[in-house]
């Protein structure tokens, strides 16, 4: 057994000083007047916040401390580099722009990963494969819609694949959604610019999350004048319409630079859809980065070391690990740490119907805890109740 003290608790409505039970891989007690049993295995916390181990729901590879790694060719080799940054639950991400080939390998990797269990990988996503072409980076890429193909992946996947993003307002969006349902499968709207009408009937058929809001999003109605041609202000977009609609999670790529999503934008979310319904992801991606940062000057987005982009030099995902996103996040918007643990955690794990293991140091929980300063800088990370023995700094920028 072992007992985590001379730590700042964090839960998820509260901060507090107290103790941290864990025996085995689970949480055991944690609180205020938890009693350390005798011969307990004593982890000094030093003062520093203890939360739950990041959740990042979207993310394509790793590509930092000189390593890069893809989740089509070595997704455990992704999971193990995000882990040492205190991402202790992961879904990688299988993308529209990704031959078959690939596709299907980040599924069959991701199966036999959590099937033996020695991995932080808890499901997968699918970003698409059936999005709209008009939206995200080499988005002309997108699959063509067939039955075939779904019921090819969806069957491949089984019960792993725990959501999926689509385009409502695709001529298969409809049945994207009965596909989804029959797989009980979550949808997530994105790489889209449906119509108000499509969006309210994809979340009547069950779409609970927004991919990355703001990014690979538009207007229905295109470039067309008429869109602010009486405001001036290009209104009915598929950020504002989503971010009306109560009950909705919202994934956040909150790089160094403020590209993936304007400050502005940041706090207008935080604002709107409270703490309860931000999720910060990393988008990362691994070997896919074509241009070098140290090739451009400071002031030009592409020097970013967190920024990825094409060889068309299209903004494509990220260099970032989740506590990064958090610790933007937190910067752009003045929420504090128990906020960030919620947004770089809870959330994740309540969307994605997992909370009853992750998303909090309560008792009952999985043992995947992670000790962090008042930047969310990662100090510690304890995966299935062990210590892990490196742990990496997140890269400030």
């Amino acid at each position: 057994m072992k007992a985590i003290v001379n730590g700042k608790l964090v839960f998820p409505d509260r901060i507090t000083y107290g103790v941290v039970l864990v025996d085995k891989d689970r949480i055991i007690a944690s609180g205020e007047e938890v009693c350390i049993p005798e011969g307990a295995e004593i982890i000094d916390a030093d003062g520093l916040y203890v939360g739950p181990g990041l959740f990042d729901q979207h993310v394509h590879g790793y590509k930092q401390y000189g390593e890069a790694f893809d989740v089509t060719d070595n997704a455990r080799a992704t999971a193990l580099c995000h882990l040492k940054h205190g991402t202790t639950q992961i879904t990688p991400s299988a993308a529209y722009n990704l031959s078959k080939e690939d596709f299907i390998s980040v599924i069959d990797q991701c199966n036999a990963a959590i099937k033996k269990g020695d991995t932080s990988i808890v499901g997968i996503h699918f970003e698409g494969p059936f999005t709209n072409p008009l939206n995200g980076a080499n988005s002309q890429l997108t699959w063509e819609f067939s039955e075939e193909l779904c019921s090819e992946i969806f069957e491949r996947a089984g019960k792993n694949v725990l959501h999926c993003t689509y385009a409502p307002e695709m001529p298969h969006g409809k049945r994207m959604e009965e596909v989804l349902k029959k797989y009980k499968v979550i949808p997530d709207i994105g790489h889209t610019r449906a119509d108000p009408e499509s969006i309210y009937r994809g979340v009547e058929n069950g779409a609970k999350i927004v991919t990355h809001l703001f990014d690979a999003m538009g207007n229905y109605k295109g470039a067309d004048e008429t869109v602010f041609s009486f405001t001036g202000d290009p209104q009915e977009c598929v950020s504002d319409i989503v971010l009306s609609i109560p009950g909705l999670y919202y994934e956040l790529i909150c790089d160094s630079r403020s590209l993936h999503v304007r400050p502005v934008s940041i706090r207008q979310t935080y604002r709107a859809a409270s703490e309860d319904y931000i999720i910060c992801i990393s988008d990362a991606t691994g070997s896919e980065g074509k241009l070098n940062p140290e090739d451009y000057p400071p002031e030009d987005p592409k020097s970013a070391k967190d920024l990825n982009f094409n060889e068309k030099g299209e903004l494509s995902g990220s260099r970032l690990v989740a506590a990064q996103s958090v610790a933007n996040f937190m910067a752009n918007t003045g929420a504090d740490v128990r906020v960030g643990f919620k947004a770089g955690s809870t959330n994740s794990a309540k969307a994605l119907n997992l909370y009853d293991d992750y998303g909090s140091i309560d008792a009952g929980k999985f043992a995947n805890i992670i000790f962090v300063d008042e930047r969310f800088s990662v100090k510690q990370v304890m995966f299935k109740g062990e210590m892990l023995d490196e742990v990496r700094p997140e890269l400030r920028v």
